[in-house]
């Protein structure tokens, strides 16, 4: 195994990972690892994630057409429901 030795590390990020290290009862170096196997993708306890990003990007243009079309009528305004 190698050795990397990081310097000048800002205080903000020193803070929270010595946090995250009492946090979790492990060293700081198993502490940084960790964070970095997260990072990068490789861990083996990948943090669930609680958005939709999996789904960014995978409609076609044909179905976002169709879901424009059929959401279109919510932009129409009823002026009898807006009268003062």
């Amino acid at each position: 195994m190698s050795q990397i030795t990081i310097r000048q590390i800002p205080d903000n990020i020193d803070n929270r990972i010595r946090q995250l290290s009492r946090e979790h009862k492990r060293s700081l170096n198993k502490t940084i690892i960790a964070l970095l196997e997260e990072a990068l993708g490789i861990s083996e306890n990948p943090r669930r994630k609680r958005d939709l990003s999996q789904l960014a990007g995978t409609w076609d243009d044909e179905y976002c057409a169709e879901f424009e079309r059929n959401i279109a009528h919510f932009d129409t305004i009823d002026p009898e429901i807006w009268k003062v």
